[in-house]
């Protein structure tokens, strides 16, 4: 957010003034016109330009000084020319924001008078570069009394790919330049991305250690597939047990340790990143609705009268952006584990990410609106601006939030939105966030990616870079021989690939088997079951005949046995049954016929 403010030295120079009315002092003093020119080069720098113009609403006063206060930190090359003057200014740095101050070199007096001045400086705050995409933030002008009008001009560089969004829209465009005015920016960020997709290649190492007596099975998560991100497993060593998916959508690769031993697991990855989200075919269960020791929104503290007005997710991620304040120490005073929600809302002036994620997962549940957490990988490249709150590989937490309308989980970020003071993380979301975990069910299971270390070893497992676009390959498959369960077929589907498969699967219509189709999910490497009914089975004996599956566009022909409805071990135990009572009842028969004739011959 940018804030202008005159400073505190307004000269009163007509001693008549001393006897104003109340109400002529409520005259606002100056109007100020602002004209702000944003030009990013082909490197990400951008060069600023404050064309200002104060009127003087009164003739008995004028300013001495003046002050801007910009939300860039990384800021260089700072001039101020005072109508045709050049003044060296003030410049004071802060955490997330820069003033510059400084002294009018020329006294501009009397009524409708306007004094004109400008502020130049160049910053890399602006702009982001992320592999093929761009992102544009210009901060909002904080709400001033004095600012009558403002427009804003956005050039950036020839090459630039087409924007997948720019809010508000602006004006006018003419070719690469984008022009805003006063009436349509209003009191608003301008927020831009340039570019659809970004890929980025991952490496990720896991350290697994079993210090018992005894033989363990251990499950670590992979980065998964989300709304946003597409992922490709290039190389997974050593290869698990099964990789399987949970209720949140979380790859869990699951491995047997012998005792008293370590394993060394390394993945090389690529994550493709898409700016519109991919809307679920699957609704979300009542479990996201939940309480619990983390998201614990039955407390009283969510009973005030500001929460019980909060009912859509707007208005929850505006609520935990203004009434929490980031922590820039929090990070090293706080142990790993996370603080309940309640207490991050009493303690609201000392926030870090996992504390506005967590307000809000439990304010959106409170409302009945199914929210989540996310652990992952964020790329910052001002961690003033963007800061990364855990340990673990300097992570990052943000939650998302189910649209009930678009059938989508839609991510947003309300830390970066407080951090920055003002950008839209609500809206749209950039390509810097890459998901490692989801918490949905549980809030801390499974641990993300970068948490998996050795005993008192502080090494770094994760790198992210990225790169230009590629093609990931199709999911090849392979299905086991069926077992039958009653009327039920059930084959295991293996994914041989580094690519995860979500799509229907369609059975051919066969003498024992309907026509049927129906969806699946196989992660990664993973398993799954595909379950099909039979309309025909043999009382006695077997039918053998063949399934054909359709997965992906591919045809399987897998040979099927059906089993009768009597299993044959239990026909021939009934024959044996049978036969055994025949013989019993015959020899009781026949003993007794022999016993008549002995009395009839006697």
């Amino acid at each position: 957010m940018k804030r202008v403010s005159v400073l505190t030295q307004l000269i009163l120079f007509i001693a008549g003034s001393l006897i104003f009315s109340p109400k002529a002092f409520a005259i606002v003093k100056f109007s100020t016109d602002f004209q702000n020119y944003y030009r990013v080069d082909p490197s990400g720098n951008t060069h600023v330009s404050f064309i200002i113009n104060q009127k003087n609403n009164l003739s008995v006063v004028y300013a001495t000084d003046f002050g801007l206060n910009i939300n860039e930190t990384k800021v260089t090359n700072v001039k101020v020319i005072d109508e045709g003057t050049y003044i060296i200014p003030d410049i004071v740095k802060t955490l997330n924001q820069t003033t510059i101050s400084f002294p009018f070199a020329n006294k501009v007096v009397g009524r409708d008078k306007i004094h004109s001045f400008t502020i130049e400086y160049d910053t890399t705050d602006i702009a982001t570069k992320i592999g093929n995409t761009w992102e544009i933030n210009i901060p909002r002008l904080e709400t001033d009394e004095n600012i009558s009008n403002r427009t804003v001009a956005l050039a950036v560089p020839d090459n630039f790919p087409v924007p997948a969004y720019i809010d508000p829209k602006p004006d006018t465009i003419n070719k690469n330049v984008y022009y805003f005015n006063g009436s349509n920016l209003g009191n608003k960020t301008i927020s831009a991305v340039f570019g659809q997709t970004q890929f980025y290649k991952g490496n990720i190492s896991y350290h697994l250690v079993n210090e018992s007596k005894s033989k363990i099975t251990t499950e670590i998560a992979l980065p998964p597939d989300t709304a946003y991100q597409t992922v490709y497993y290039e190389r997974l060593d050593p290869m698990p047990l099964t990789v399987v998916s949970d209720e949140d959508g979380n790859y869990l690769a699951r491995y047997s340790l012998e005792p008293n031993s370590n394993i060394e697991v390394r993945l090389d990855l690529y994550i493709k990143l898409n700016f519109t989200p991919k809307p679920t075919t699957q609704t979300p269960s009542d479990k996201y609705l939940l309480s619990n020791s983390t998201w614990n929104f039955d407390n009283t503290v969510f009973t005030t009268p500001e929460i019980q007005n909060l009912t859509t997710p707007k208005a929850i991620y505006d609520y935990v952006v203004d009434k929490l304040k980031y922590d820039y120490e929090k990070i090293n005073r706080q142990k790993s584990q996370k603080t309940p929600a309640a207490e991050s809302l009493i303690n609201n002036q000392s926030a870090i990410c996992t504390d506005f994620a967590n307000v809000f997962v439990s304010l959106a549940r409170k409302t009945g609106i199914p929210a989540r957490e996310l652990e992952g990988f964020a790329i910052s490249d001002n961690p003033s601006l963007k800061p990364l709150s855990l340990t673990q590989d300097v992570l990052h937490a943000w939650p998302e939030y189910y649209n009930q309308a678009t059938k989508t989980w839609v991510q947003v970020d309300p830390t970066w939105s407080n951090t920055t003071r003002g950008v839209d993380y609500f809206n749209k979301l950039d390509f810097n966030h890459i998901v490692f975990a989801i918490h949905g069910v549980s809030p801390d299971y499974p641990i993300p990616a970068g948490g998996y270390k050795y005993k008192q070893e502080k090494t770094k497992d994760i790198t992210i870079k990225p790169v230009q676009s590629l093609a990931f390959p199709e999911p090849n498959f392979t299905i086991a021989n069926s077992n039958q369960k009653g009327a039920e077929l059930v084959f295991e589907i293996t994914n041989n690939s580094g690519v995860s498969y979500t799509g229907n699967t369609i059975v051919e219509r066969n003498e024992t088997t309907a026509e049927t189709e129906q969806e699946i999910t196989v992660p990664p490497f993973g398993t799954t079951q595909l379950k099909i009914k039979l309309t025909k089975q043999p009382f006695i004996g077997q039918i053998k005949t063949k399934a054909i599956i359709y997965i992906n566009g591919n045809r399987f022909e897998q040979p099927i046995t059906i089993q009768p409805t009597i299993p044959q071990v239990g026909f021939f135990s009934l024959i044996g049954v049978f036969l055994g009572l025949a013989t019993f009842l015959t020899r009781r028969l026949h003993l007794r016929r022999r016993k008549q004739k002995t009395v009839v011959y006697r």
